[in-house]
Protein backbone atom coordinates (compact mmCIF):
# COMPACT_ATOMS: atom_id res chain seq x y z
CA UNK A 1 0.00 0.00 0.00
CA UNK A 2 3.01 2.62 0.67
CA UNK A 3 4.31 1.59 -2.83
CA UNK A 4 1.28 2.75 -4.30
CA UNK A 5 1.09 5.70 -2.35
CA UNK A 6 4.10 7.01 -3.33
CA UNK A 7 3.69 6.20 -6.88
CA UNK A 8 0.99 8.22 -7.18
CA UNK A 9 2.52 10.94 -5.21
CA UNK A 10 5.31 10.71 -7.90
CA UNK A 11 2.92 10.49 -10.50
CA UNK A 12 0.54 13.43 -9.15
CA UNK A 13 4.14 16.18 -8.74
CA UNK A 14 4.70 15.37 -12.74
CA UNK A 15 1.81 17.64 -13.20
CA UNK A 16 1.52 19.87 -10.11
CA UNK A 17 4.44 21.50 -8.55
CA UNK A 18 3.29 24.02 -6.68
CA UNK A 19 0.08 23.62 -5.32
CA UNK A 20 -0.68 26.91 -4.50
CA UNK A 21 0.29 27.68 -7.90
CA UNK A 22 -2.67 25.41 -9.35
CA UNK A 23 -4.81 25.93 -7.19
CA UNK A 24 -4.82 30.09 -7.95
CA UNK A 25 -5.35 29.19 -11.62
CA UNK A 26 -8.16 26.98 -11.14
CA UNK A 27 -9.72 29.75 -8.68
CA UNK A 28 -9.09 32.11 -12.07
CA UNK A 29 -10.58 30.23 -14.41
CA UNK A 30 -13.84 29.61 -12.29
CA UNK A 31 -14.05 33.33 -11.48
CA UNK A 32 -13.66 34.66 -15.26
CA UNK A 33 -15.96 31.37 -16.39
CA UNK A 34 -18.84 33.09 -13.51
CA UNK A 35 -17.99 36.72 -15.09
CA UNK A 36 -18.84 35.39 -18.35
CA UNK A 37 -21.62 33.31 -17.38
CA UNK A 38 -23.70 35.82 -15.30
CA UNK A 39 -23.00 39.10 -16.60
CA UNK A 40 -22.99 40.92 -20.01
CA UNK A 41 -18.72 40.68 -20.65
CA UNK A 42 -17.76 40.40 -24.18
CA UNK A 43 -16.01 37.27 -25.02
CA UNK A 44 -12.74 39.69 -25.70
CA UNK A 45 -12.83 41.79 -22.61
CA UNK A 46 -12.91 38.15 -20.37
CA UNK A 47 -10.06 36.76 -22.96
CA UNK A 48 -7.98 39.79 -21.66
CA UNK A 49 -9.08 39.17 -18.28
CA UNK A 50 -7.98 35.64 -18.66
CA UNK A 51 -4.38 35.85 -20.08
CA UNK A 52 -3.68 39.07 -17.79
CA UNK A 53 -5.07 36.83 -14.57
CA UNK A 54 -2.61 34.26 -15.70
CA UNK A 55 0.18 36.45 -16.53
CA UNK A 56 -0.08 37.51 -12.79
CA UNK A 57 -0.54 34.74 -11.43
CA UNK A 58 2.72 33.13 -12.91
CA UNK A 59 4.63 36.31 -12.50
CA UNK A 60 4.18 36.02 -8.58
CA UNK A 61 4.94 32.37 -8.60
CA UNK A 62 8.08 33.24 -10.51
CA UNK A 63 9.26 36.36 -8.08
CA UNK A 64 8.16 33.93 -5.40
CA UNK A 65 10.68 30.66 -6.18
CA UNK A 66 13.05 33.55 -6.86
CA UNK A 67 12.82 34.46 -3.43
CA UNK A 68 13.84 30.76 -2.30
Amino acid sequence: MKALKTIFAELASLFVDDGAYAAAIVVWLVVVAVLVRFTTISSNIAACLLFLGLAGILAESVLRRARK
